[in-house]
């Protein structure tokens, strides 16, 4: 069966081969995400994807994220980009067709990489779920600061039922925090290891090895965009750099799939805080990747490719 590793980097897009382009600057290999240099060592070509989906604006994350995993055009819809949390026309549309739930009824093995370190147990139908006209509807113990930051990735979980890993699977090495080195929730007090991006890489290949399609959530790349000093953002890609370096070094190009992306751009220009209209990377590596970059030209192309790809 085929074996799908799927990066979600929010927040980057293709830039200028300039200094103001931590991309450029930090001088890395796999991640070459400005122009004239759209290619992974072996070749592999990096190509765009366009993510304003013929809607004046920027492009924002509640909006591009539901395109990006639905194949459905929220831009399109609502005539306009949406920043941040899915409102609940896009949770009804994420229910009904988010790429977990279309999988899992083709029967295939999916899982979200992502902890839920210390609320795991509140992502599930237990304590919120979302009605099939996109309503939220959360028990007495949740939490009502976070009754408004649910995520489309969230929202996909709890949409096709399936269970968060918690801090317990950091430490059994089958799952990764947003931070993949754990930095964060040590300064908070969590008594977890401190991840390599090696050994997050290690992580995720080990993990995908049980599942046909994995997804890991990295949104740092966000964030740092929006207003983090340019070395910190250097340090932050030439990280990730090592990360995905690692994990191709463990992937079968015969057997294995990587595929990586995003939902708008930001972290390419530093000449600005706020989301940009650039194009935003594809990678597409080792099995069926031609094809992959074949069909995929804009964020709605992706959740049809990856069921086609699985078909």
């Amino acid at each position: 069966m085929p074996k799908l590793i799927f990066i979600f980097l929010d927040g980057v897009g293709i830039g200028r081969a300039s200094k103001t382009n931590p991309f450029f600057a930090a001088d890395v290999d796999y991640l070459c995400f400005y122009d004239n240099g759209l290619a992974l060592p072996d070749k592999t070509p990096i190509t765009t994807i366009d993510a304003r989906l013929g809607i004046e604006g920027i492009p924002m994350s509640a909006t591009g994220q539901t395109s990006l995993f639905t194949g459905i055009n929220m831009p399109r819809i609502l005539h306009e980009h949406k920043e941040s949390y899915p409102d609940k026309l896009m949770r009804k549309v994420i229910k009904e067709n988010n790429i977990f739930s279309r999988l899992k009824k083709m029967r295939f093995n999916v899982q979200f990489l992502n902890a839920y370190p210390d609320c795991s147990h509140f992502y599930t139908s237990a304590h919120v779920r979302i009605g099939d006209d996109g309503e939220l509807r959360f028990s007495s113990a949740f939490q009502y600061q976070f009754r408004s930051t649910l995520s489309v990735t969230t929202c996909m979980l709890l949409s096709s039922h399936m269970l968060p890993f918690s801090e317990k699977d950091i430490l059994r090495e089958r799952a990764l925090y947003h931070d993949f080195s754990n930095e964060l929730l040590i300064q908070k007090g969590s008594h977890l290891p401190r991840f390599t991006p090696e050994k997050a890489a290690e992580i995720i290949f080990n993990t995908s090895r049980h599942y046909d399609m994995v997804l890991y959530e990295f949104f740092q790349t966000d964030m740092f965009g929006h207003g983090f000093e340019i070395d910190e953002c250097i340090d932050l890609i030439r990280k990730l750099n090592r990360l995905v370096k690692r994990l191709i070094s463990f992937l079968n190009k015969e057997e294995d799939t990587l595929l990586i992306t995003s939902d708008h751009g930001n972290l390419e220009d530093t000449l600005t805080q706020f989301h940009t209209t650039n194009p935003v990377p594809l990678i597409a590596w080792g099995r069926k990747s031609k094809e992959l970059r074949h069909n995929i030209k804009r964020l709605i192309d992706v959740t049809p490719a990856i069921v086609n790809f699985f078909k």
